[in-house]
């Protein structure tokens, strides 16, 4: 538990006004994005940390996410042969020291008047558009960003525009001792259809990322997004991805934990027009010590809207995962569907697993089931493949993919075949 002292500190002079305008200046933005930063570092010095009573702060110390280096200074970060040119997608951008380092972007999509840019130059019409979302005061880590974000992505597929191929927005962890603070802001226009993948990996131990990211799509749109983390061990990082959708919208995400000493994940969607639809897949896995924190919710705001999630948890050594997922159904909302699903495999006697979930419903014509459970490797299971002459590391190794198969079919193919790569390394030498 913390200390009364630490929870109860102000977050007042984690960011100055001088800082944040000075880094605004030098990215050239617009008054009206500097204002919105001025903002947040305004909403910043009313707040104070939260306290570890509160439930989604329970498993984690909030204090581990304040900066440990000056929010506004670049970070250097060695871009490696990780961060490649990809043929199969149609566009890719890298981040790196809170720097824009590349965008490409095929032919194909710019014709289609497909934008793949750095944020902070962006249109105002985009711009306008942050926070819509992530609000700035969704929780203080948002408020740290919107203050004090750099190494910006913007991607704009325009109205009736649906692309074969995905994008690929690559973001580079900054070295020990540093801080990152991405921001991606994704429009998908009236009946348009992307799919964008967004990767994390790199960094150094004791560097922090604070990242957020916005999906908002209008009527008749189509998203499907991966979020997938491979950070180095020792990066604390903390992701915050929200979409937001119109009518008869479609948002698919596919989240996949793998790195870092201490993740913390907070995703949802937010369905404000009647007939949208979401689907939240996650796929996680942890050994040695590490700490992951999830946190998933789906507004329904509108009637006849639908959503879904599935969320498999893998943890062996000394490894602790904690889970909570809140549904939460407004009045007007009548004809929702809900579904939610947790499910915890745990392959050591040292490794724990929690999950919570929460349902608030406001509305009696729905029809919302949630399901979890945290279980050990089943010794029947065990024993049967033991006893059809399978070795006890393959053993191991069949019953956590076919616990996690479910979960990764319903994956775009080549981030599946990634996240299988991933899984075999953790797996290898069992």
């Amino acid at each position: 538990m913390a200390s009364a002292t630490k929870a109860d500190a102000t977050l007042a002079g984690v960011v100055s006004v001088e800082a944040v305008a000075a880094l605004s200046a030098a990215a050239r933005e617009s008054e009206a994005l500097r204002a919105r930063r001025l903002e947040a570092v305004r909403l910043l010095e009313g707040m104070t940390l939260p306290h570890r009573a509160r439930h989604l702060w329970r498993y984690t110390d909030p204090a581990r996410f304040l900066p440990s280096a000056d929010l506004t200074a670049p970070a250097p970060t060695e871009v490696t042969s990780q961060w490649r040119r990809d043929d199969e997608v149609v566009g890719v951008a890298l981040v790196a020291g809170g720097v824009v380092q590349r965008v490409e972007l095929a032919e194909e999509a710019r014709e289609k008047g497909v934008t793949l840019a750095n944020l902070h130059a962006s249109p105002a019409e985009a711009l306008a558009h942050l926070g819509t979302a992530v609000p700035a005061d969704h929780g203080f880590i948002e408020t740290l960003n919107t203050a004090a974000w750099r190494g910006g992505l913007l991607l704009h597929v325009p109205a009736g525009v649906r692309l074969d191929r995905p994008l690929r927005l690559r973001f580079a962890a900054p070295p020990a001792g540093s801080l990152a603070l991405p921001r991606v802001l994704v429009l998908a226009g009236r009946h348009a259809s992307c799919e964008v993948i967004e990767g994390h990996g790199g960094g150094g131990a004791g560097a922090q990322v604070l990242g957020v990211t916005e999906v908002l799509l209008e009527e008749g749109a189509e998203v499907r997004y991966s979020l997938v983390q491979k950070w180095e061990p020792g990066v604390l990082g903390h992701l915050t991805a929200y979409a937001h959708l119109g009518p008869r919208s479609r948002f698919t995400m596919a989240t996949a934990v793998f790195g870092g000493a201490l993740a913390k994940t907070d995703v949802g969607a937010t369905l404000a027009g009647e007939g949208a639809e979401s689907e939240i897949y996650g796929v996680t896995f942890g050994g040695e010590t590490q700490h992951f924190d999830h946190h998933t919710e789906h507004r329904h705001l509108a009637g006849r809207t639908r959503s879904n999630l599935d969320t498999r948890v893998v943890v062996t050594d000394a490894a602790h995962s904690a889970y909570t997922g809140l549904i939460r159904i407004a009045p007007e909302a009548a004809g929702c569907e809900a579904y939610q699903e947790n499910r915890n495999l745990l392959l050591s006697p040292h490794a724990r697993a929690e999950s919570i979930p929460e349902l608030e419903i406001s509305n009696e014509d729905v029809r919302c089931t949630h399901g979890a459970t945290v279980a050990p490797l089943d010794p029947e299971q065990l024993f049967y493949l033991g006893s059809r002459g399978l070795p006890r590391n393959q053993a191991h190794r069949l019953i956590v993919f076919g616990f996690l198969g479910q979960t990764l079919a319903r994956l775009p193919e080549a981030t599946r075949e990634r996240l299988e790569a991933m899984v075999a390394a953790r797996l290898h030498g069992d």
